[in-house]
């Protein structure tokens, strides 16, 4: 069963939302706000690889990565979250408008040698990067769809994330490791369950039930993340459409 095949088999119920993304932007926006700077390191966290991956289509490591970093400290020195408005789109569509024009705008590759000091600096592991660059398949999408397909991914990436925080908190990341493979498309690279029981000792019908178990909560977790960037129901069903179509 694929990622988006294991989200789409349980409808969204009504839930308690996690602070949502726009509070975050929120707090990001407001000088005053005594917990800016963390508001502001999650924004940069969940949105610097799309935003790289975008400007690798264009641009050789070296320089797209000054890039980012320049989108980024321009990002805080100029205040573009001052112009972001709930009510005008959603905030991927900001950053994709204001990286457009910021790369428009920034001739002068120099002034990358200037920046630095006081400003804050983001630990952005671009080797990291550039390995799952090399896995993707050559881009021929246009801009945007390349961008929200690696928003969906570390929707993908933190939701598993979560999932095995909590096999290890209960002592049975041996277990995780074991039956996450079935969690990858259609399992292909999984052993059978009869071969996992023998493994784990245990019965099939448990390995059975142990991988019902876990495909539920990843969709659970997953649905739990779209939830974070959404202010209502209806929101949060049209962010779990766009994650659907970023993998169509």
């Amino acid at each position: 069963m694929s990622t988006t095949e294991s989200a789409a088999g349980t409808d969204a119920t009504p839930r308690e939302f996690r602070p949502t993304l726009w509070t975050v932007v929120l707090r990001a926006k407001d000088p005053s706000a005594p917990d800016r700077r963390e508001a502001l390191e999650r924004l940069f966290q969940t949105y610097w690889k799309p935003v790289y991956f975008l400007i690798r289509r264009t641009h050789d490591p070296e320089a797209a990565q000054d890039i980012a970093q320049g989108f980024f400290t321009a990002f805080l020195e100029k205040d573009f979250l001052r112009s972001v408005e709930r009510d005008k789109g959603k905030f991927r569509t900001f950053l994709c408008v204001a990286l457009r024009h910021y790369m428009a705008d920034e001739n002068d590759r120099a002034r990358a040698q200037k920046r630095g000091g006081g400003r804050l600096q983001l630990s952005l592991d671009f080797n990291r990067a550039e390995t799952e660059i090399s896995r993707e398949p050559v881009a021929k999408d246009n801009p945007d769809k390349i961008f929200q397909r690696q928003w969906a991914l570390e929707v993908i990436k933190r939701s598993l994330q979560a999932l095995r925080a909590e096999f290890q908190a209960s002592d049975r990341l041996a277990e995780f490791e074991a039956i996450s493979l079935y969690l990858s498309a259609g399992g292909k690279e999984a052993p059978s369950h009869a071969d996992l029981a023998r493994r784990l000792k245990v019965s099939e019908s448990d390995i059975n039930n142990r991988v019902h178990r876990l495909r539920q909560r990843y969709r659970e977790l997953i649905l739990e993340e779209i939830g974070s960037y959404s202010e209502s129901e209806e929101e949060s069903q049209q962010e779990l459409r766009d994650l659907f179509s970023a993998f169509a």
